[in-house]
């Protein structure tokens, strides 16, 4: 078997993972249903007995656009997460991380262009591919899992994935700025690649401590670029998307 620390960090992801836009029932549903798991189940930031069978939607998934990270070993979804878009009509009209602000940081968010700005959201990643206490969220270092060798070098290509699914999001609808309300731990995580946010006012308690923040997607890439040109070949290349859909198991 090829020894994984002989591969680039892109040719690594490529083996073992690929990010698609949700854009089947299938891949949705996938996408819905590991977001219930994970936020009506594992944390209960929503009450189970507000969604239908086992998927969790909310108000904006309307004006949302979604992408799956898949796993090519397993054929199944290991992770999503989704874009609220702005300016659309429906109930959810503007993005969410605006109730949250300051008049003052509205207005900062404001000046990156309301119509250019989109919120990161629902990032949620497959519990058996998260790490120890403290970090039960996000796939930092350490995942377990005895099929794949080093696993541990494979861990932050699904953080980097995800980011990739965003800055594939964020393109294919006009977005050059992107906000969220992040964790910590997940700031510190994206900091460790250069994908560097700016906060927008001070750490909220949203379901435990968030930092609003706001970039701009160049800025981001133009960090990744500096931190590590694999990395940024990972989270950008196009010419290796998927030519034909992902199977998932359903």
């Amino acid at each position: 078997m090829q020894d994984l620390r002989s591969e680039s960090h892109s040719a690594l992801y490529h083996r073992y993972f690929a990010v698609v836009a949700a854009d089947t029932p299938a891949l949705l549903n996938a996408a819905h249903a590991l977001r219930y798991q994970v936020y009506c189940v594992e944390h209960p930031f929503e009450n189970p007995v507000d969604q239908s069978k086992e998927q969790e939607w909310d108000s904006c998934d309307g004006q949302s656009v979604h992408s799956v990270l898949v796993s090519k070993p397993a054929g199944i979804v290991v992770g999503c997460v989704r874009l609220i878009l702005p300016a659309r009509c429906g109930p959810c009209a503007s993005l969410p991380i605006r109730e949250l602000l300051s008049d003052a940081d509205r207005a900062r968010l404001d000046a990156f262009g309301i119509d250019r700005t989109a919120e990161i959201s629902r990032y949620a990643i497959a519990k058996r591919y998260r790490r120890r206490p403290g970090e039960r969220e996000y796939p930092d270092v350490e995942p377990t899992d005895p099929t794949v060798p080093e696993f541990r070098r494979l861990a932050p290509h699904m953080s980097l994935g995800l980011i990739r699914g965003v800055c594939l999001l964020a393109a294919s609808n006009n977005i050059d700025t992107v906000c969220a309300e992040m964790t910590l731990p997940l700031l510190r995580l994206l900091e460790r690649f250069g994908l560097v946010f700016e906060p927008l006012g001070p750490v909220i308690d949203y379901h435990g401590p968030r930092q609003p923040c706001v970039a701009e997607c160049k800025q981001l890439l133009a960090g990744l670029s500096k931190c590590n040109q694999d990395y940024y070949q990972l989270v950008t290349d196009t010419s290796r998307q998927p030519a034909a859909p992902v199977p998932v198991d359903s």
